[in-house]
């Protein structure tokens, strides 16, 4: 069955907060992760990728995440294009990003100085973000664009609990543009049982990361259609 739209002209006007639409068809042949530590499944066996290779059988998965990545070393490394080919195949783009811009500016600044400096962070975030969806469109103005947003896995009793909230709330307004789906993570918010250290989901927290992936694209009104082909993985 030919494909029947491609991102551009089937994301035009989509808003960032997923809403039904009229049912339509994408084809995934080709999904490549970008991002952090989360990104790449830091201390599991595969992330979510392992989880988009079960939903997406005979889908090849690529997954270029990199421990410790800050938005700003991503954009560093599309800009040594050793990824161009990569991602103009892609049919899907997956990231998860900007994590370990708020760690350094805490490790850096300490709590307080986090705070001072937030705004200005927060600039530079939505600044490097934007350079990076015009880079994979540059590369492939076909492909889908989806954000994770950045969940809170810091435990009630750790001081700044109530503050870390409304970081992240405001934090996360950053992400996203036209065309570029987000996919929430909220749900995650401290909820026992899924992780594996204060930071990282464990294998429950990324199939329930991958849920929240699917719930996204389905509430955009795609009905995702599978490569039918042998499975293929590269991490």
């Amino acid at each position: 069955m030919d494909k029947i739209a491609r991102s551009g002209a089937l994301l035009k006007g989509l808003p960032f907060l997923p809403s039904k639409k009229e049912e339509r068809e994408l084809f995934i042949k080709h999904i490549v992760i970008l991002g952090d530590s989360v990104a790449y499944g830091y201390g599991t066996r595969g992330g979510i990728a392992k989880h988009l290779k079960e939903a997406f059988p005979g889908t090849t998965v690529t997954n270029l995440g990199i421990n410790g990545l800050t938005s700003h070393g991503l954009i560093g490394r599309l800009q040594e294009n050793r990824w161009d080919s990569v991602l103009r195949s892609a049919d899907m783009v997956l990231l998860n990003i900007g994590g370990n811009d708020l760690l350094r500016g805490f490790r850096t600044h300490g709590a307080k100085g986090l705070i001072r400096q937030f705004a200005v962070m927060k600039r530079i975030y939505r600044k490097n973000l934007l350079a990076i969806y015009r880079h994979i469109r540059e590369l492939n103005e076909e492909a889908i664009i989806v954000q994770n947003n950045l969940y809170n896995s810091m435990k009630k009793n750790v001081q700044y609990f109530g503050f870390t909230d409304l970081l992240l709330r405001t934090w996360n307004r950053a992400i996203g543009e036209e065309g570029v789906i987000i996919s929430r993570t909220d749900p995650m918010n401290k909820k026992e049982g899924i992780w594996l250290d204060d930071i990282h989901p464990n294998e429950e927290g990324y199939k329930l990361m991958h849920e929240l992936l699917m719930q996204t694209l389905e509430g955009t009104g795609l009905r995702v259609k599978v490569h039918e082909g042998p499975a293929q993985a590269e991490h």
